[in-house]
């Protein structure tokens, strides 16, 4: 619902205040869906025998869960620093694609401005702001919806974490935090689906991976990824 709610019409609406507003009411699904996902990441840091400051430190750095999550894992169970290195930055490559979306909503801001905006960019607020920004509005309006959807998600993925950490192995494994990565990604990416096709590709990848996590483990987002899409393909042609 919130993915659907208009943008101000007239520039004379779009103030500071109802960009912060909207940003930070149409967020908060994603921010939501965050929380298992930040629960297992602070509960796997705890697991592993991080610090407080190391897992803190983890977290402002990376900014970014799934490779945060993957690093945590590679550190437990032994990997080198190389490569934890490099599958971080694989991991990340996805920033790159995001970043050039961020120069185009910013581009008239000066550099300083720029390089602080890039610094809360994750998945959610990337695609929240890709439908948004499409219907345009100032560049003032959007820094800040951009800045105010923002801060509900970081806020949100970090204090969950903190939680996380501080319950540490008191948290059961009951929960199913180890599917708390991949089931976010496809939560996210069902509630920007704007057709029926592909929120069915959705909806069939998050069942896969659940059935499939435990015995697949990370293999089972790709290949649930590959099955939803086929899926949607094939319920479009079937309509036809």
């Amino acid at each position: 619902m919130a993915l659907t709610a208009r943008l101000p019409a007239t520039e004379g609406e779009r103030t500071s205040g109802d960009a912060a507003r909207h940003g930070a009411r149409d967020s908060v699904p994603f921010a939501l869906a965050l929380v298992p996902f930040a629960f297992a990441i602070g509960a796997a840091s705890a697991s592993a025998g991080l610090s407080g400051i190391e897992a803190g430190f983890g977290t402002a750095a990376l900014l970014a869960g799934a490779s945060q999550l993957a690093a945590i894992d590679l550190i437990d169970s032994g990997g080198g620093i190389a490569i934890t290195v490099v599958m971080v930055a694989l991991i990340n490559l996805r920033f790159v694609f995001y970043g050039a979306g961020l120069a185009r909503w910013f581009s008239g801001e000066p550099l300083r401005w720029r390089l602080a905006l890039a610094i809360p960019l994750v998945d959610q607020n990337f695609m929240l702001c890709q439908q948004r920004f499409a219907e345009q509005g100032s560049p003032t309006w959007r820094r800040q919806y951009y800045l105010a959807s923002s801060a509900v998600l970081v806020v949100t993925f970090i204090s969950c974490q903190v939680v996380a950490f501080r319950l540490g192995a008191s948290l059961p494994a009951a929960l199913g935090l180890h599917l708390a990565a991949p089931l976010a990604f496809v939560g996210m990416l069902t509630m920007a689906a704007k057709g029926q096709r592909e929120r069915i590709a959705g909806l069939i990848a998050g069942a896969l991976v659940v059935a499939t996590a435990g015995v697949l483990g990370a293999g089972a987002l790709p290949m649930a990824a590959m099955a939803g899409v086929g899926a949607g393909l094939r319920w479009n042609g079937g309509q036809r």
